[in-house]
C-alpha cells in the first residue's frame, strides 16, 4: 500500500517552522508527521504546543517523543481530528487519486476524504495531499496559519485552480515559494511549493524563490511581478450579493395589468431603454401586480386574477403556472427581492455599464441586482465599471444575433475585481470621486481614467485596447 511518505530536511523544516507569525505558546499540529521532522523543530525552535499525528503504526512507533510535557502524539486517522489549532504544519503525503481507496484497510477512502472536507468543491482527481491542506484549513482558527511542503504541479491545472479557488473563500496565501533542488531526504522529487495559508485574512501573496542544495538554501524574491499583482484578485460574489431581479413567469398578466385599482400595484423598472447614463434617477418605470394572498385581493382584482388563469389553461403556458393552477396552489404570488445598489443589463451590444440604482428601484429580471455586502457602492460602481471588467465580459459572454452579448449569473459572480481591503485610500478617494462624476456627466472618458487607477492592480495596462479589439471583432462578425 502505497502512503505517499517523503521525509523533509530539518534545514528546510527550520525555515518552515519560522514561517509562522502566531503568537508565542499557540497549538500547532502537525497531521502526518512521520520521522518527526517539523515537531523536532517546532519543540527546538518555539514555545508552541504540539500535537502530532500519523496513521502510520510503523512511523508512530519509531519516533520518540522528545517533550512529552509539550508534544502530545496519536497514532490515529488525521481526519478524525475535530479540533482547532492556531497552527498546522506538514509535508502531505503524495497518493495520486487513482490509488486513495486503496488505503480503505486504514479507513481512508475518496468519500470519507470529501466527506471531512465539508462543502468545499473537490475534483474527483484531486491528490491526496489536496485533501489534506483543504481539510487542515477547516480546522484553522481564525488568523490561524498553514504551511505545507507539497508539488507544485497543481498550479497550472484546471484541478489546481478549482484548488486555489476553494481555499481563497476562507483567507489567502501570504506567502508561496518556489523550491528547486532536493528539499527532501533522498531527493524523491524537485518540482514542489513552501505555501503559507492565513485563515479568515486578506492580504497579497509574497512570492519567492527557494535553491536548495544539500543542507543549504537560499531564497529570492519572485520577478513574476504580474502574477503577485494578480494574486490580489477577488472575485465579485465574494464581496457582493448578486441575484436576478424579479421573475413573474408570465409578464402579460403582472406587469402593467388592466386594473382600475391601484392597490397592489408597485413601480418596477423592465428595460435598460428606460434611462439614461449610469443613474435611475429619473427613469421610465411600469406597474406590477404584487398580491400575497387571495384574502388581500380586491373583488376587481380576483375577477382579473381568474380571467388570467382561464387564459392560461386555454393556452397551456406558461406550463409552471398552469400546473400551479391545475393543483389549486397560488400561482399569483411573486417574490419581491430587497432592492440593490447596482443593476446591470444581461444583454449588451455597444456599451457594457454598471448602473446606480438611485432610489431603491425594483427591477425586472432581464437585470442583475448588485448589492456591496460592505463597501461604499460608489467604490463598487468603479471597480465594475472600467475596462478591466468589460474585457473580461467581453471573454465570458455568448453571443447572439446581431453581436449581441448574453452574461450569465455565473460570468458576473466570477469577475474578478481588486479586494477593497488591498486599494490605498488615495486611490479608493479618486475612484470614488471618478464613480460620481460618471453618474453626473456620463463622460466615458471617466472609465478610462478609473481603468488607469487599477492598472497597478490588475498588473496591465492593456486592459482598453484589448476590450476595444475584443469588442470589434464580435461585432464584425456580424455585420
Amino acid at each position: 500500500m502505497n502512503l505517499g511518505q517523503v521525509y523533509t530536511k530539518r534545514t528546510i523544516a527550520d525555515y518552515m517552522v519560522n514561517l509562522f507569525t502566531i503568537v508565542d505558546g499557540a497549538r500547532v499540529l502537525d497531521p502526518c508527521f512521520g520521522g518527526g521532522v517539523f515537531i523536532e523543530s517546532l519543540l527546538a525552535n518555539t514555545n508552541h504546543k504540539v500535537q502530532g499525528v500519523e496513521i502510520d503504526k510503523d512511523s508512530f512507533d519509531k519516533f520518540t517523543n522528545p517533550n512529552s510535557a509539550r508534544c502530545q502524539l496519536l497514532n490515529c486517522d488525521f481526519f478524525d481530528i475535530e479540533e482547532e489549532f492556531d497552527g498546522i504544519i506538514m509535508n502531505p503525503p503524495y497518493v495520486r487519486q487513482e490509488e486513495i481507496d486503496a488505503m480503505a484497510e486504514l479507513g481512508v477512502t475518496k468519500q470519507k476524504l470529501q466527506s471531512a472536507c465539508g462543502l468545499m468543491t473537490i475534483s474527483t482527481k484531486a491528490n491526496l495531499y489536496m485533501y489534506f491542506i483543504l481539510r487542515a484549513i477547516l480546522l484553522l482558527k481564525d488568523g490561524g496559519e498553514l504551511i505545507a511542503i507539497f508539488p507544485n504541479s497543481w498550479t497550472n491545472t484546471p484541478v489546481g485552480k478549482q484548488f486555489r479557488e476553494q481555499i481563497g473563500h476562507y483567507g489567502c496565501i501570504t506567502d508561496f515559494i518556489n523550491v528547486t533542488g532536493d528539499p527532501f531526504v533522498g531527493s524523491p522529487m524537485v518540482d514542489v511549493c513552501i505555501l503559507k495559508f492565513k485563515r479568515n485574512t486578506i492580504s497579497g501573496t509574497n512570492y519567492q524563490k527557494m535553491l536548495v542544495k544539500g543542507e543549504t538554501y537560499t531564497v529570492v524574491e519572485s520577478s513574476n511581478e504580474q502574477t503577485r499583482k494578480q494574486d490580489g484578485l477577488v472575485k465579485l460574489h465574494t464581496i457582493a450579493n448578486i441575484r436576478r431581479g424579479v421573475t413573474t413567469g408570465a409578464n402579460k398578466f403582472f406587469v402593467n395589468p388592466s386594473l382600475f385599482t391601484q392597490d397592489h400595484l408597485i413601480d418596477i423598472l423592465s428595460s435598460p431603454k428606460d434611462f439614461y447614463g449610469y443613474t435611475t434617477k429619473k427613469c421610465k418605470q411600469d406597474k406590477l401586480l404584487v398580491i400575497v394572498s387571495e384574502k388581500e385581493a380586491n373583488d376587481e382584482e380576483l375577477t382579473y386574477l381568474e380571467n388570467c388563469a382561464m387564459v392560461i389553461l386555454k393556452e397551456g403556458k406558461p406550463q409552471t403556472l398552469k400546473t400551479l393552477i391545475e393543483n389549486g396552489q397560488n400561482w399569483y404570488s411573486i417574490t419581491m427581492p430587497p432592492s440593490a445598489q447596482i443593476i446591470f443589463s444581461y444583454i449588451i451590444r455597444n456599451n457594457i455599464k454598471f448602473v446606480l440604482n438611485e432610489g431603491g428601484r425594483n427591477v425586472r429580471d432581464n437585470f442583475y441586482m448588485i448589492s456591496a455586502k460592505t463597501e461604499n457602492p460608489l467604490l463598487l460602481m468603479a471597480l465594475l465599471n472600467n475596462y478591466h471588467v468589460f474585457l473580461q465580459l467581453e471573454k465570458c459572454g455568448k453571443t447572439y444575433g446581431k453581436g449581441l452579448l448574453k452574461l450569465q449569473k455565473y460570468d458576473i459572480d466570477a469577475i474578478e475585481i481588486p479586494h477593497p481591503s488591498l486599494i490605498t485610500d488615495e486611490d479608493k478617494q479618486d475612484l470614488i470621486r471618478f464613480a460620481e462624476n460618471l453618474i453626473a456627466t456620463t463622460d466615458e472618458e471617466i472609465v478610462t481614467n478609473i481603468t488607469n487607477v487599477l492598472n497597478k492592480y490588475y498588473g496591465t495596462e492593456n486592459a482598453q485596447q484589448e476590450f476595444e479589439n475584443s469588442k470589434q471583432e464580435r461585432l464584425s462578425n456580424h455585420d
